[in-house]
């Protein structure tokens, strides 16, 4: 530690006693340094100190205090998972309660005062499950979609409805991907189920189309293409362009050969040829590292296929913002009737009159006040409908025109397997002889057969090509103009419209056509014609395990046998659905154990490297200490040495 030389030769006083207080002013501003170190361990207490440690370890409280955020994370997600198994456990076992009630209710001898009792047990597992729904943690759904602060099933009537979400909390709990907090409602009890998904809708392309929604979503990457007329080859940079519009725009602003190109949208491509519509050579094709004109599909590099150039399925993607004339492959959808949707004994029209894209038709859907969420899955151009009232029967039909069919929504069609009616059971029928009878007004007696059919179709066309049903008084079949079910009509006449099922069938049960309990409907006069209504065929169950759960608790209380087989498989899927979703959270336990000693590990060597940083050595610091006390001492020293006035010391 350096000191002052002691002037040797002759200066002032006061330039001599500067130069000594300065010293002694150095040696106990470093020994109050040595202090401040001593006292808090600390050798950078300020950036001054030392620059290049100070930054280092600015970088490394940063690294600390995330790790600690993570730390914290993970303790916080640790009591989410906590209670959302306790939750699904009690899940869990009310749904083995309730099998084991539906598998003694599927009894034949079983009194009234025990189906009584097997039904109230299942309605205390409904209960358990309701709670189990409505289970919070700190302000939280675990079930019913985080950020949900209220209730996400409520009860009206007999029903229950869910007003939660499906909305997934996530957390940073290490370097990755962020991991889920809870688990859905639908992942867990099935509520929230999609109970039809429409057929896909087939978009046309228009100039609006974007390039990133072509090829079914795949996209169409811009960039520069290179064109010829057969001498030179020009660039067209189409890195600008965000639609198929702009790509048919900047084609048909080139020149070849002194020869105009025109570019047009097709369905489903773009043409390229010359604007005087004469042949001639014309190559496209792609620079290096590009695809546009092969995504395109009008890449002709060696000009070898005379214009025009048809580039073909592009195949848009269809997006709430798709136009409802666009759809049908550019035909466009007759909506003006809208459609019906039945919820129980709830009828629900859709207006459809001023909707112009897909979007305005979900917002229709979701807004009518039926107990139905409306999305759209773009992958699949298709609508999708999720139930959200357990406990009853959904139904789209139609409203007098075809909108439901044309959006791919209606739910009971022709095409419907005769295997799916009675709710997956299908049909009985007689192993010899008719399973149905009709009897036209005139007396003229159909009989049909239903082995072999395998549609509803299939019925139809008997009844209509019946040997019998040929004249001008024949049997009109068809399905019903209004909702769901067929609709048989005949001219009136002498007697009444009627269809009979015949010995063990319940083929007109299954149709809809015959009231349950009974073995013949006889039709009415409905305007001019003797007409017979049938109800749809094919209702949708809500899905889920509460829905589930609701129906079980009335076919054991009634004893209806078939379908509490039919609901045993249904509470069979319930129940693996949440059990996965409690082995899900087990293993996101687990994960979540792993990533927390991980973080606290960092946060040990980040403190270990901050240490090394910014910490004193106290045994340096103590002899730097020592050493700046005898310096201090020998300043104080000479000054009291130097600052005697004899003229001898002096000299």
């Amino acid at each position: 530690m350096p000191l002052l030389p002691v002037s040797t030769i002759r200066t002032s006083s006061a330039l001599t006693t500067q130069r000594l207080l300065f010293q002694l002013n150095a040696d106990q501003l470093e020994l109050q340094r040595q202090y401040d170190q001593l006292s808090t361990g600390r050798r950078v207490l300020r950036l001054s100190d030392d620059a290049a440690a100070a930054n280092r370890a600015i970088g490394l409280h940063r690294g600390i205090d995330r790790g600690d955020q993570l730390v914290r994370n993970a303790n916080s997600t640790a009591s989410f998972y906590k209670a959302a198994d306790d939750a699904l456990s009690r899940v869990d076992n009310a749904l083995i309660e309730a099998r084991g009630a539906a598998v003694e209710g599927a009894q034949t001898v079983v009194s009234e005062d025990e189906r009584a009792a097997l039904a109230t047990t299942i309605e205390q597992a409904i209960n358990s499950v309701f709670a189990s729904g409505n289970a919070m943690f700190r302000d939280h759904q675990l079930l019913g979609g985080f950020l949900n602060s209220g209730n996400a099933f409520h009860y009206e009537g007999k029903d229950i409805v869910f007003s939660g979400s499906n909305a997934i909390g996530k957390t940073a709990l290490g370097s990755g991907r962020p991991s889920e907090i809870n688990v859905s409602g639908n992942e867990s009890l099935g509520t929230y189920s999609i109970f039809l998904e429409g057929d896909p809708l087939n978009a046309a392309l228009d100039a609006n189309s974007r390039l990133v929604d072509l090829r079914q979503g795949k996209g169409v990457t811009p960039g520069a293409i290179r064109l010829s007329g057969g001498n030179n080859w020009i660039e067209l940079d189409l890195r600008s362009a965000s639609t198929i519009g702009d790509v048919a725009d900047l084609l048909s602003d080139v020149k070849l050969e002194n020869r105009e190109l025109v570019a047009t949208l097709t369905n489903d491509g773009i043409r390229v040829e010359y604007a005087d519509g004469l042949p001639g050579t014309l190559a496209i094709a792609d620079t290096l590292g590009g695809h546009m004109a092969e995504e395109l599909a009008i890449s002709n590099p060696q000009g070898l296929q005379a214009p025009p150039l048809i580039g073909d399925r592009l195949s848009p993607r269809v997006t709430p913002e798709t136009k409802i004339s666009d759809l049908d492959g550019g035909a466009g959808l007759d909506l003006s009737d809208g459609f019906q949707i039945q919820q129980g004994d709830r009828f629900f029209t859709i207006d459809l009159d001023e909707a112009e894209t897909l979007s305005d038709i979900l917002i229709a859907i979701n807004r009518s006040g039926a107990d139905i969420h409306a999305e759209l899955n773009e992958t699949e151009g298709r609508i999708r409908l999720r139930s959200l009232r357990s406990g009853v029967d959904y139904s789209v039909g139609e409203n007098g025109g075809d909108a439901a069919r044309n959006l791919g929504l209606r739910s009971a069609t022709e095409e419907t397997l005769l295997s799916d009616l009675g709710r997956g059971r299908g049909l009985v029928l007689n192993a010899t002889g008719p399973d149905l009878l009709i009897a036209r007004p005139d007396g003229i007696v159909l009989d049909l057969d239903l082995n072999g059919a395998e549609t509803v179709d299939d019925v139809i066309q008997m009844i209509r090509n019946h040997p019998l049903n040929q004249d001008t008084l024949r049997v009109l079949v068809d399905l019903n103009d209004i909702g769901n079910g067929l609709q048989v009509k005949a001219p009136p006449g002498a007697q009444s419209l009627s269809i009979r099922q015949v010995g063990l069938s319940d083929a007109g049960i299954r149709l809809g056509l015959v009231t349950p309990g009974t073995n013949e409907t006889n039709g009415t006069i409905i305007g001019a014609v003797d007409t017979i209504v049938g109800v749809d065929y094919a209702p949708r169950d809500a899905g889920g395990a509460l829905d589930t759960l609701l129906r079980m608790k009335d076919a054991v209380r009634y004893g209806d046998i078939p379908e509490i087989e039919r609901l045993q498989a249904k509470l069979d899927v319930d129940l693996d659905r949440a059990s996965r979703s409690r082995g899900q959270i087990g293993v996101w336990t687990r994960n979540l154990e792993q990533l927390k000693g991980v973080a606290e590990d960092t946060v040990v060597q980040l403190k270990s490297q901050l240490s090394d940083e910014i910490d004193a050595d106290l045994a340096t610091v103590i002899s730097n200490m020592q050493q700046r006390q005898a310096a201090l001492e020998a300043s104080m020293r000479i000054i009291g040495q130097t600052s005697q006035l004899t003229v001898l010391n002096f000299l």
